[in-house]
């Protein structure tokens, strides 16, 4: 699947079930995960978002949008992701 993210958007504080990974297509992405430090991969670069870590997602950029694709497996009724409030 693909996501863009406006200037400044991030995602809901989630985790998720199964790896997934990242590739940006555009822009920086920075990714928070819980008891870790953030990570930040550029355009043409990729990284995998571990399972069952508290993780958000962000554009950091003030001018610049980001586009990613974004590739997982899972069961077929296993839901992308659960927010964490």
């Amino acid at each position: 699947m693909t996501a863009s993210f406006k200037p400044g958007d991030k995602t809901v504080f989630h985790t998720h079930r199964f790896p997934v990974t990242v590739y940006v297509l555009e822009g920086a992405f920075t990714l928070e995960m819980e008891g870790r430090a953030p990570v930040t991969v550029t355009q043409g670069q990729a990284m995998v978002e571990p399972p069952n870590v508290k993780m958000t997602g962000y554009n950091r950029s003030t001018n610049d949008s980001l586009r990613v694709v974004v590739f997982y497996t899972s069961d077929p009724d296993t839901p992308f992701l659960d927010p964490l409030h």
